[in-house]
């Protein structure tokens, strides 16, 4: 009876193997005991096993984008080596970005929007030093951002829902699609409740 090789079980089979080899849970997940580790050295079994992972390692994984550069040198996560091929960068689909309220980034609407149109995946997680310290204003930035096919936002975001849910929508709207311009005195609003909350106790 004849031996049987990896490349002989069927397709389907060959990538649950690929799964549980190279795909990690995105960040957004709750993690126990933390991450599984990866093993992207099966991409050197072979050319056709190079082919069949390759797309899945880097499209189906969600990945830190660069908190200056966006897309480019992003990594799988901190203690990974960043990806530089323009090859590579260009299979990633899913990405997640940090970004602080109370620090100026050092990219532009022109930059974000370019970055993540079109993505399968973005979620933006928010921070700030202070709770209640800073407005939604960077996260403006986002706002020329279409045609993701998700989108999340979450973190220090509860003084302004309603703009994190008008921005969620907004970049998920198809990229020909009309986004009504967000209301400002709604946050303003809840701004002002939330203030008196903690000063007076919402008396």
């Amino acid at each position: 009876m004849p031996s049987l090789r990896f490349l002989d079980l069927p397709g389907e089979i060959r990538n649950q193997i690929y799964q549980q080899l190279l795909i990690i849970p995105s960040l957004s997940t709750p993690r126990l005991l933390g991450d599984p580790g990866i093993y992207p050295q099966i991409l050197s079994t072979c050319r056709k096993v190079h082919k069949e992972t390759q797309q899945m390692l880097y499209g189906c994984n969600t990945f830190l984008a660069h908190h200056n550069l966006l897309t480019g040198l992003p990594r799988l996560r901190m203690y990974y080596d960043v990806i530089s091929k323009p090859n590579l960068i260009a299979l990633i689909t899913r990405y997640h970005i940090r970004v602080r309220l109370d620090c100026d980034p050092n990219f532009s609407v022109a930059n974000a929007t370019n970055a993540f149109m079109g993505m399968e995946e973005l979620t933006i997680e928010v921070f700030q030093a202070q709770f209640g310290s800073s407005d939604y204003k960077v996260l403006k930035l986002f706002e020329g951002v279409r045609g993701v096919k998700r989108a999340s936002i979450y973190g220090s975001v509860s003084g302004f829902p309603e703009y994190v849910e008008w921005l969620q929508n907004s970049m998920m709207t198809p990229g020909e699609g009309v986004v009504e311009p967000f209301e400002k005195g709604e946050v303003e609003e809840l701004h002002v409740r939330l203030y008196d909350t903690w000063t007076h106790g919402g008396r």
